[in-house]
């Protein structure tokens, strides 16, 4: 019986403690339509379900972007490099200054995918300029910048 009352707590303190942070990280700063922004920089697109965490604002190549990404430990992690598909949901013709929610804060103009070219170097970026997808060295990095993505099912 003793075991059992420790047990239960530890994990009350477990929580008491972690929960204030957890609410924190998770407190709404902003609605754009159907995003919606939080304090930890996290944007949550509640029509697909995707979370996006701008990388830092500057000329990034493609394996600097992937390095964040991977590297990125945020509210319990699970982060990765947006597909193709997943960038152009974020594309609308004159939203905000980049033609996406304005709650992504960025001054690039391009989004590294994680899509490589089969049997080549080569690797898809988004173009929010005018909405296509192009095949760039992974060396550029002229106004492309890095955005994780993930998945959530709650």
């Amino acid at each position: 019986m003793k075991r059992i009352n420790i047990t239960l707590v530890s994990l009350f303190l477990v929580l008491f403690l972690c929960l204030p942070f957890t609410l924190a990280a998770q407190k709404e700063v902003g609605r754009d339509g159907v995003y919606v922004a939080y304090a930890n920089g996290i944007v949550r697109d509640t029509k697909t379900g995707l979370e996006w965490k701008v990388g830092p604002d500057k000329n990034t190549n493609w394996e600097q972007a992937r390095s964040w990404v991977q590297n990125l430990n945020l509210d319990g992690g699970g982060w990765r490099m947006p597909s193709m598909d997943e960038l152009k949901t974020l594309y609308e013709k004159e939203a905000g200054s980049r033609n996406m929610t304005p709650l992504l804060k960025t001054t690039g103009w391009y989004v590294w995918s994680g899509e490589t070219k089969e049997g080549s170097s080569y690797v898809w970026h988004f173009d929010f300029w005018n909405g296509h997808s192009r095949w760039e060295s992974p060396e550029s990095s002229d106004t492309i910048r890095a955005f994780a993505v993930r998945s959530r099912s709650d």
